[in-house]
This record gives structure tokens, C-alpha cells and sequence, in this order.
């Protein structure tokens, strides 16, 4: 697998983290490129947002938060590859 697959999303983030924190610090980003597609409260609803804009196309859902953990999940191991919403 691409570890770079999320690079741009990424990229991103960091690059606008200040911004971000200050208005939407503890919130889900939804993000894909470089563009932020919505913030929400919980991963869940950014999750099926981003099932619902981009299919099976690879977006970033990032907690916008002081300390980073580090955490990946690919659908494939998550039992999701076939799953419908």
C-alpha cells in the first residue's frame, strides 16, 4: 500500500493547523486534496460524508487537536471494503 496515498490531505493540514484550531479545535475535518469538505462533531459523520462525495476514493477525516496520536485504519482490515450505508 501508498504510504503517501494521504500526503496532499496532509499537507494541508498542517499547513492550515493554526487556522484550524482556532476555529474548529476538537472537531472531524473532512478533507480531500487540498480542500476542507466540512467539520463535524463526531468521525461517524464525516465518515459517511465522505462515503457519500467520494466513494471508494481516498479522503483524510482528521481531529483537529493540540497533541497528535497517530492512528490508521484501512476499510480493507476494518471489514468495510464491502460495506453499504
Amino acid at each position: 500500500m501508498d504510504n503517501n496515498i494521504l500526503q496532499k490531505e496532509l499537507e494541508y493540514y498542517e499547513k492550515n493547523k493554526q487556522s484550524f484550531l482556532k476555529n474548529y479545535q476538537n472537531q472531524f475535518l473532512l478533507i480531500k486534496g487540498e480542500e476542507l469538505f466540512g467539520s463535524f462533531t463526531n468521525e461517524v459523520d464525516a465518515y459517511k460524508t465522505g462515503v457519500e462525495k467520494f466513494g471508494n476514493e481516498a479522503f483524510l477525516i482528521k481531529q483537529v487537536v493540540k497533541k497528535e496520536t497517530i492512528q490508521t485504519n484501512y476499510s480493507l482490515y476494518s471489514g468495510l471494503i464491502h460495506a453499504s450505508l
